[in-house]
C-alpha cells in the first residue's frame, strides 16, 4: 500500500492527470453529444416504424411488402433501441478514454527512466515484483476514477435525455448495466496494457507515439483490412469473428448490447480477448521488470 501511495503522489503532485482528465473530458463530452443526436434519430425511427402500414394500391411483389414487414418489426423493437441507444450513451467517449488511460498507465513506468529515477525506486524497494505491481494497481484504480468521472456525467445527460423522450433511464437493464461494466472492465484492462507497453519500449516518447499512432490510425487499417479482405477475397463470417482480435475492436465489442460491426462476435468474446492481452501483458511486464538491468 506504501508503493501504490507513492505511485499515486507520482500522479497527483505532477500535471499529466489532469491534462489527460481534461482530453478523457472533451473527447467523452464530443462523443456524449454525437450519441444523443444518434440516440434521437434513432428512437424517432422506432416510432415511425412502430405505425408501419404495408402499401396498398400499389403493384408491389408480396415478397417485398413481407421485408418491409420485416424491416419495419426490426426498427420498432423498443427494447432492443433503447438497451442499444442507451448502451451507447453510457459509455461515451470510450475510444479516446482508453487510449488516455493506457498512455497514462505507459508514463508511469516510463517517468522512472525519462527523470532517472528508476534507479533510486528500485534501490528502494529490491523487490522489483512489488514496484511493479503498485504501478499496474495505480494505473487500475486511476483508471477506475476516470470511468466512474465519464459514466457520472453520461448517466446524467443520459437519464435526461430518456426523460425528456418519456421512457426510464434504462440503467436497470441488463444489456444497459453490462456494458456500463464491461466498459469500466475495458478502462482497467488498457491501463494495464499501457503499463506493460511502458516495460517494454522504456523511452517516454517512443511510447507515447507508439501507443498513440497504434491505437488510433492501426484500428482504422485493422478494420479497412479485414473488411476489404472479406468483400473481395475471402467471403466467410469468421473474417469479420478475426477483427475482435486487436484489442481496440474487442473492447468496443464488449460494450455493446449487439453487432458492434456486421459479423462481430457477441461482447463475451471480446471481454476473453481484452481480459487475454490484459494477463499477457501484466505477466510480460512483471518478468521484464524482474531480470532488466535498470540502471
Amino acid at each position: 500500500m506504501g508503493l501504490i501511495r507513492s505511485e499515486l503522489m507520482k500522479i497527483r503532485t505532477t500535471n499529466v492527470w489532469w491534462l489527460f482528465g481534461i482530453g478523457i473530458l472533451i473527447f467523452t463530452g464530443m462523443a456524449l453529444t454525437l450519441w444523443l443526436f444518434f440516440g434521437n434519430d434513432q428512437i424517432h425511427q422506432m416510432q415511425n416504424a412502430a405505425n408501419f402500414t404495408p402499401p396498398t394500391g400499389e403493384n408491389i411483389p408480396p415478397e417485398e411488402i413481407e421485408r418491409m414487414r420485416r424491416e419495419a418489426a426490426f426498427l420498432a423493437d423498443k427494447d432492443r433501441v433503447l438497451h442499444l441507444v442507451a448502451s451507447n450513451i453510457y459509455t461515451s467517449g470510450q475510444f479516446f478514454g482508453v487510449m488516455f488511460v493506457a498512455l497514462l498507465g505507459a508514463i508511469l513506468f516510463t517517468n522512472e527512466n525519462f527523470h532517472q529515477t528508476a534507479t533510486a525506486t528500485f534501490l528502494t524497494t529490491p523487490q522489483r515484483v512489488k514496484v511493479i505491481v503498485a504501478k499496474f494497481a495505480t494505473a487500475i484504480i486511476a483508471a477506475a476514477f476516470f470511468w466512474v468521472l465519464t459514466t457520472a456525467i453520461n448517466a446524467a445527460a443520459g437519464a435526461i435525455f430518456f426523460n425528456a423522450k418519456g421512457y426510464d433511464a434504462q440503467l436497470t437493464q441488463w444489456p444497459v448495466t453490462r456494458a456500463i461494466l464491461m466498459n469500466g472492465l475495458a478502462y482497467g484492462l488498457w491501463a494495464v496494457l499501457g503499463v506493460g507497453l511502458g516495460v517494454l519500449i522504456r523511452n517516454q516518447i517512443g511510447t507515447v507515439v507508439t501507443l498513440a499512432v497504434t491505437y488510433i490510425i492501426g484500428t482504422q487499417a485493422v478494420q479497412l483490412v479485414f473488411t476489404l479482405i472479406h468483400e473481395f477475397w475471402i467471403k466467410k463470417d469468421w473474417v469479420m469473428d478475426a477483427m475482435v482480435g486487436w484489442p481496440s475492436v474487442a473492447s468496443q465489442v464488449m460494450v455493446s448490447p449487439e453487432e458492434a460491426y456486421p459479423g462481430s462476435p457477441k461482447w463475451w468474446v471480446g471481454a476473453l480477448v481484452l481480459i487475454g492481452y490484459g494477463l499477457v501483458f501484466g505477466v510480460f511486464g512483471t518478468l521484464v521488470t524482474r531480470t532488466r538491468d535498470i540502471s
